[in-house]
């Protein structure tokens, strides 16, 4: 593991891959997650540079005690480590982060990948959902951390459409593993939440970076309609939805998701 200092704590991240002369790759993880999520892509994406980030308050990273705006860390580490630009795959909240970077830092964006999101200013609207969600806080307000676990993977992991006895084998054990992890070792009682890009869905237009948005066919209606949403403003962006598969696209859907990254790398290194 290598770190990034920063005024309130440290980022945790790994340097895998073509460190020699690969084009970097910067992995973003799922909210409540860590960046163990990305392990099945860390042998599929050969002749690039991986950089794999726990954001603030996940994984090995520092809780923070300051505002910030995860993009910004995203910055620090390309700073960090001397790059004047990366690839962004980011799942979720890592997707929304990889679209707040390309909005207001896009010369440091070479392309990116966005999946199961919408932009950082997210909005949720669908029943499922908005009960789980009430649920959820209502949990975190008693300390329940194994309910407000359970909650989260009702909503992220299995969605609307299944049981969690229906979603594939190991995914749901895993995500538990990740979500209990940041919920004992970084939940305080006073959260310092992120920033967001400003006015993120009106600038959609003018985002010049490539892009390719991914979604299960099993996620939240709220996903489906956002991720449209972005590809209705941007006119060059390239969409898949992979079928059978839920929000957790790259564990459920391992071979799909990584060829689908993988060729858009190449796609756009060549380009």
């Amino acid at each position: 593991m290598n770190r990034v200092d920063l005024a309130d704590g440290h980022l945790a991240y790994d340097d895998l891959g073509d460190t020699a002369g690969g084009q970097p790759v910067l992995l973003l993880h799922d909210g409540t997650l860590d960046r163990r999520v990305w392990g099945p892509q860390l042998t599929g994406l050969p002749g690039y540079r991986l950089l794999v980030l726990d954001a603030r308050g996940h994984g090995d990273s520092a809780t923070p005690t300051l505002p910030y705006q995860r993009a910004d860390d995203v910055i620090a580490l390309l700073d960090h480590l001397d790059l004047p630009a990366a690839f962004l795959v980011g799942q979720s909240m890592g997707g929304t982060t990889a679209l707040d970077t390309a909005l207001d830092h896009p010369d440091r964006v070479t392309g990116l990948v966005a999946s199961g999101c919408g932009t950082s200013q997210q909005y949720w609207r669908g029943a499922f959902l908005v009960d789980l969600l009430h649920r959820q806080f209502e949990a975190a307000m008693r300390r329940d951390t194994a309910e407000y676990v359970e909650l989260f993977l009702r909503m992220w992991v299995d969605g609307p459409a299944r049981r969690p006895d229906e979603v594939p084998g190991g995914v749901r054990d895993l995500c538990r593993t990740m979500a209990m992890s940041t919920a004992t070792r970084h939940a305080r009682p006073d959260p310092v939440l992120p920033g967001r890009a400003a006015d993120s869905w009106e600038r959609l237009p003018g985002l010049t970076v490539p892009l390719l948005l991914l979604t299960g066919e099993l996620d939240c209606p709220d996903v489906h309609e956002m991720a449209d949403r972005i590809a209705t403003a941007v006119p060059h962006a390239e969409s898949l939805r992979v079928l059978g598969a839920g929000h957790m696209l790259n564990l459920e859907r391992p071979d799909v998701f990584t060829a689908a990254v993988l060729r858009f790398l190449d796609t756009v290194r060549v380009g």
